[in-house]
């Protein structure tokens, strides 16, 4: 927490960032819906339905957010890298700790600003407290899949020598994440896409989740599905580090 209150403009900015995005998914269904000739939604969702789903994509969006994908090529091109091998814990711990200080210190800007939105917005719940404590349990879950893959996937820049996971990752988050909207009514192809990769469990599952989308049964079907990703994670990551340090020749050090 130390080193983020360093760059508090920087931090600022970047929380900001996660909440541009959602507010121009609202204006955007929204605009959809109003220019519709005949019904008031589109999939099952009014503009204030809109306005609920997107306003919980900031919400997990940021409790999700997680950046090593876009920074482990620099550190490995650089030689940053080096030093943190030489400590006596894996450099994955850094990262746990530098993501959750950011996610704790970034509340104080974006609590308020995500109630402003809630109330120029007013969005529509339908949820029940069974679902908004396993809507809970399913943030917790989203937020450790989104890092152990994230972090996964990085690790693929110790074979490569130019950097593209992280427009990769960023594109797939969009699209079969539910970033772009609630994958119920996006095409089909992005919906068989995102049933096969874990971006859904990340950012649409716990969204929908928590706005009263999703019946319980369904919800605990769902955190099933993210404890099997997150081991899944889990595994793929100690097979690919181990690997990777056998790989890491130190440019730039």
């Amino acid at each position: 927490m130390a080193i983020m209150f360093h760059y508090r403009a920087e931090i600022v900015l970047w929380a900001v960032w996660g909440v541009v995005y959602p507010a121009v998914g609202i204006a955007m269904w929204s605009a959809a819906v109003a220019g519709k000739t005949n019904g008031t939604d589109i999939g099952g969702f009014t503009p204030q339905d809109f306005a609920a789903y997107f306003l919980l994509t900031m919400i997990v969006g940021h409790f999700c957010t997680a950046w090593d994908v876009y920074e482990m090529g620099y550190l490995i091109r650089s030689g940053a890298m080096s030093p943190k091998l030489l400590r006596p814990i894996l450099p994955v711990w850094e990262s746990v700790a530098d993501n959750l200080a950011f996610k704790v210190i970034t509340l104080a800007v974006l609590a308020p600003t995500w109630v402003v939105v809630a109330i120029l917005t007013k969005p529509h719940f339908t949820t029940t407290t069974t679902q908004l404590l396993l809507g809970i349990v399913a943030q917790v879950l989203a937020a450790m899949i989104n890092f152990t893959w994230g972090y996964t996937a990085a690790v693929v820049s110790f074979w490569t020598t130019r950097d593209h996971v992280g427009e990769l990752w960023m594109g797939l988050s969009l699209f079969v994440g539910g970033r772009l909207g609630p994958l119920t009514i996006l095409p089909w192809p992005l919906q068989w896409a995102a049933a096969v990769l874990p971006f859904k469990w990340a950012i649409w599952f716990p969204s929908a989740a928590l706005i009263g989308r999703l019946p319980p049964g369904e919800i605990v079907e769902g955190i099933f599905w993210q404890l099997c990703w997150l081991a899944g994670g889990l595994v793929a990551f100690r097979l690919l580090w181990k690997k990777a340090l056998k790989r890491y020749s130190a440019v730039g050090a």
